[in-house]
């Protein structure tokens, strides 16, 4: 993506605006979409999110399309994109999220080396800011913070790429000796990556476009596009007379005329109760099988009745081999 020419200036006052720290709400992406940016695939998103209320700055169509179906997870309590891996010795990520006796416990909570010390001991040059000696901030296109009943919160890394840059695309890099460095330099900023998390106890994924589902991304952007973004006192009261109207109803015809059976019955104007039922849908308060077509003009899908706390079989946190 296009930006202006990096200086330490720059950096010092990314740094003390606050870029790359704090979570939740508070949290600022260390890389930032401007009208000036550009994808080099598809487009740069700044996507509002109403469950942390916050925007997320999103480099990619493929981001987006990761970053909507973790929004729809109730047990993934935060997402901060573009999260800096800082080049010298520093704090636990964890620190950030638990108070300092219960993260003094535990033997988990060590300091990162920073990613300079990382790539000595992997034997290969870190890169430094073009016409600067600074040291070059990689980062993770998402760091996900997960609460599961009964367990402790955790954090879970995901890189996410898109499968024809690491296999090498002939379209982009025409030249075979091209696509092979571009691979190589693709490579070793995972196996950075990886390492970096890795010694910090967190888990690490690799996302790629080959992982998306995309009917359950499509469905999912649909409920987002309507969903009630800022909830009030009346919002709640009627979201709860709405998840009763709607278990209660009778199931037939389309979506629609269901929707109008509940509007009717809760005297509430039809649009209200579609924005109701996208909420419901986007934070899983309502059973539905988002692996088939949801539409106003088709049969509701139903799906089996889950807590919304737990992990869906379309989560890219099914990719974790064990749960920490």
């Amino acid at each position: 993506m296009h930006r202006a020419a990096i200086t330490e200036t720059r950096l010092v006052n990314w740094l003390k605006d606050g870029r790359g720290q704090g979570i939740g709400k508070n949290y600022r992406s260390w890389i930032q979409v401007t009208k000036q940016d550009y994808s080099s695939h598809g487009q740069s998103h700044i996507l509002f999110d109403p469950f942390i209320n916050r925007q997320h700055h999103l480099v990619s169509n493929l981001e987006r399309a990761h970053c909507v179906p973790n929004m729809a997870q109730p047990c993934i309590t935060d997402i901060r994109e573009n999260y800096p891996l800082w080049t010298a010795t520093h704090p636990h990520p964890m620190l950030e999220i638990l108070d300092s006796k219960t993260a003094a416990s535990h033997d988990l909570w060590l300091d990162s080396p920073g990613t300079v010390a990382i790539a000595q001991e992997l034997k290969f040059r870190h890169a430094k800011y073009v016409g600067l000696k600074v040291p070059f901030i990689y980062s993770t296109d998402q760091v996900l913070t997960v609460e599961l009943p009964r367990k402790a919160p955790f954090l879970v890394a995901v890189s996410i790429k898109y499968w024809k840059d690491m296999r090498g695309d002939p379209n982009r890099e025409p030249s075979k000796e091209k696509r092979v460095r571009r691979r190589k330099k693709i490579f070793r900023i995972l196996r950075l990556e990886r390492a970096y998390w890795t010694s910090l106890g967190i888990p690490w994924l690799l996302a790629t476009d080959r992982m998306v589902n995309q009917q359950v991304y499509l469905n999912l952007e649909w409920a987002l596009s309507g969903a009630i973004q800022r909830f009030s006192e009346r919002d709640v009261e009627l979201l709860n007379k709405f998840l009763s109207a709607w278990k209660a109803a009778p199931w037939r015809g389309r979506c629609i005329e269901q929707v109008e059976m509940v509007s009717h019955a809760m005297e509430i104007d039809f649009h209200t109760a579609v924005r109701l039922l996208k909420f419901g849908i986007m934070r899983g308060l309502i059973p539905v099988d988002l692996t088939r077509p949801v539409h106003l003009q088709l049969p509701f899908p139903h799906g089996e009745t889950r807590s919304p706390m737990s992990i869906p079989s379309w989560s890219i946190l099914n990719k974790l081999r064990r749960l920490p």
